[in-house]
């Protein structure tokens, strides 16, 4: 890794980390060689470390577990990386869905009912509207994909068996794909500005719920990398 690069990672830890460990472990991230692949498992690594090291500070211990100390992480509590982690950032996508919804609404439709539908000619500003509510609804339907795309992701490059990586897409389909989102001024009392969330399988379709045929998709969609990555693995184990 290059010195700047090293620099710039060893500023991520508390001063007082710093100023008894910077030196040794500043030498030690330039001395690491690899690609860019292993650079980058080094420093998001890192990144992980000095997080945890500013939330838990360290009373000892040597430099050169620094690095690893996400994978060890994942090791020691797997329900909090594939699953508690996934939950609050897939949480707080919606949050700020959610409350761009709402803004949207009462920027470019602050006469309707609910933002929902279409509703073109509104004061003029329709294309800007659209354009809004489109990259609102990315967020919204493109977060438990991108989340479950991380799981698979730390889980292929952190070298885990599959039972957590499993657990963590398959909770994370099921909350995406019964999540359901209500808006009105009239039919939507409470919640946030008259916009409320639960979760629901649906009934429209006997015998394959929508939220269920949702959540499927979603799991298809998250899980295909990580099992084209497995299967890349068990082949590469026979040839060996």
């Amino acid at each position: 890794m290059n010195r700047f690069a090293a620099h710039l990672l060893t500023r991520l830890y508390p001063r007082a980390w710093r100023e008894r460990y910077g030196a040794e472990f500043e030498a030690f991230l330039q001395t690491g060689r690899g690609g860019l692949l292993a650079s980058a498992n080094v420093g998001a690594n890192v990144v992980w470390s000095a997080l945890c090291e500013r939330i838990f500070p360290t009373r000892g211990g040597t430099m050169d577990q620094d690095p690893d100390s996400f994978q060890s992480w994942c090791v020691r509590a797997p329900w909090a990386i594939f699953g508690l982690a996934p939950l609050l950032l897939l949480a707080g996508a919606w949050l700020v869905a959610l409350l761009m919804l709402w803004f949207g609404w009462n920027i470019f439709l602050p006469g309707a009912d609910t933002p929902f539908g279409s509703h073109p000619g509104a004061y003029g500003k329709y294309d800007l509207a659209n354009l809004y509510f489109q990259l609102d609804r990315l967020i919204y339907f493109g977060a438990p994909i991108l989340v479950g795309w991380g799981i698979g992701l730390i889980a292929a490059r952190q070298r885990l068996k599959a039972v957590w990586p499993t657990a963590g897409l398959v909770l994370t389909a099921l909350i995406g794909g019964t999540a359901q989102v209500h808006a009105g001024r009239t039919a939507v009392p409470g919640g946030l500005g008259h916009i409320s969330m639960d979760f629901t399988l649906g009934s429209t379709i006997p015998l394959f719920p929508d939220g269920l045929s949702h959540a499927l998709a979603i799991l298809s969609l998250t899980a295909l990398p990580y099992l084209l990555w497995r299967f890349q693995k068990t082949r590469r184990a026979a040839r060996a």
